[in-house]
């Protein structure tokens, strides 16, 4: 089970799934965290913590689920597939409508396992809040 964790603010989805799917089979997970190049040190160490957070609470509760952290710089979708070999499934982010480039859907048509795609909640179902403040001429 490899989650591919990228800065696509799925982090927090891709890794619970990733958990919940490694429960369910009895396999251990691979948290790959997938950087641009070019951060500076405090970057990386900032996102490093981050992402070791997102993937302990994701463990929470979860009794012997082994894994492993892997931090890479490079491209996330040529990343997690390369770390797709030998895996079972590869869970990832789903691609935002809007993206400019497709790391879910470049893992799905790539991989060399299972691609289990992960959404974010759709706030489009939201009910649209009144947010004017004005107060109306009263006659």
């Amino acid at each position: 089970m490899v989650a591919g964790l990228v800065n696509d603010g799925m982090a927090t989805l891709v890794a619970g799934a990733a958990v919940r799917e490694a429960v369910h089979r009895g396999s251990r997970v691979r948290f790959v965290q997938v950087l641009p190049a070019g951060l500076s040190v405090e970057e990386r160490t900032e996102m490093d913590v981050a992402i070791f957070g997102v993937a302990l609470r994701a463990l929470h509760r979860q009794r012997r689920v082994p894994c492993t952290f892997e931090t890479v710089e490079g491209d996330a979708a040529l990343t997690l597939v390369e770390r797709s070999r030998g895996a079972a499934v590869l869970v990832v982010g789903r691609d935002a409508p809007d993206a400019v480039y497709s790391v879910g859907k470049y893992c799905q048509e790539h991989a060399y396992c299972d691609v289990l795609t992960v959404a974010g909640p759709d706030f489009s179902l939201l009910p649209v809040r009144n947010t004017d403040t004005t107060i109306p001429d009263q006659a």
